[in-house]
């Protein structure tokens, strides 16, 4: 199985403030996000399921790691650490899972992701939460495809593929 990590973040590695994107929407990259996950597993902490509107988006499957130990969902899986979903029966026969965030589930994953997708913000922001740095000690780029803000995407952006070394 590949382990991969999907994030959008900004050029000063914020990915969230307040439980939200701090950036205008870029449809560009809900295309992309959409692309890259639909009919995978994806593992998430609960503070991005409630940001996700508490629902499962269409075409993915979630597995949701939380602390709180009487948390449930109905449209979902639910575990308590990052290991727990990684090992968790339901994905062992999948290609391809994706970690989806937030900030500490990101931080936690890295030193097991052999794939980060991201989408490079192409400017900075406040913000509350970060991604982890992308280490080229650790990380070869694989694809860089880079476009300039249009109508339907107010910021230029690159879409980065890293593979673990």
């Amino acid at each position: 199985m590949i382990l991969s990590a999907i994030v959008a973040v900004a050029q000063n590695n914020v990915i969230g403030m307040q439980g939200d994107m701090p950036w205008p929407k870029m449809s560009a990259d809900l295309k992309y996000f959409k692309e890259k996950t639909f009919g995978k597993w994806c593992i998430l902490g609960r503070k991005t399921y409630n940001a996700l509107g508490n629902k499962v988006l269409p075409g993915i499957n979630f597995i949701i790691i939380t602390r709180d130990t009487n948390f449930r969902s109905a449209d979902s899986l639910v575990v308590h650490s990052l290991q727990e979903a990684i090992d968790h029966p339901a994905i062992w026969q999948e290609e391809e899972v994706m970690v989806l965030g937030g900030g500490e589930i990101y931080k936690q994953a890295m030193p097991l992701l052999d794939r980060v997708y991201c989408t490079r913000i192409g400017a900075s922001f406040a913000g509350d939460t970060y991604f982890p740095d992308i280490d080229a000690n650790n990380w070869e780029l694989a694809l860089a495809d880079a476009h300039t803000a249009d109508d339907k995407n107010p910021l230029d952006y690159t879409f980065l593929i890293f593979n673990r070394k």
